[in-house]
């Protein structure tokens, strides 16, 4: 982005759902690991604790790289035997990740609503969307809160 980046609510960078959801098609999965890790310290200003486990993330994000890369160059180098093992290693992991995204969404989610002190978020759309949904809220919350503060000068007359 240009000089300032666009921030949403509470410090989340704005960025358009249909970009968050071509990169982490095309990454398989590794730009929601990279999506939690960077936005950890508007987190942390929401909660003040250890709600979300960001350290679990950086070690995810090592691990999907690892899986990205062993998809495209692991079967050149290894024996059926080695696919085989690999493959099975890796369906583990992915359960591993599948559980620390939505642990993660839900107690995002309850950090955000907590914050704002109303219902914000859908739990169904999150269990469908989740990180697109959470990033299309956050959004629409910044859009509010710009307009709020677009308007504010206009009230004060």
């Amino acid at each position: 982005m240009t000089g300032k980046e666009q921030t949403t609510a509470g410090g989340f960078k704005h960025v358009h759902v249909a970009l968050v959801v071509l990169f982490s098609i095309l990454t398989l999965g590794v730009y929601l690991a990279y999506w939690f890790i960077s936005r950890r310290h508007a987190i942390r200003e929401y909660e003040g604790s250890q709600f979300v486990p960001f350290k679990w993330w950086g070690i995810f994000l090592v691990l999907l790289s690892l899986s990205f890369l062993y998809k495209f160059i692991g079967p050149i180098f290894l024996t059926p035997y080695g696919v085989a093992f690999f493959d099975s290693i890796d369906l583990i992991f992915s359960y591993y990740f599948l559980g620390i995204l939505y642990y993660s969404v839900f107690r995002l989610k309850t950090i955000i609503e907590d914050a704002y002190e109303e219902k914000l978020f859908a739990s169904w759309l999150l269990v469908l969307f989740h990180v697109w949904y959470i990033q299309y809220k956050l959004n629409k919350l910044g859009d509010v809160d710009i307009d709020e503060k677009a308007f504010a000068p206009q009230m004060a007359k």
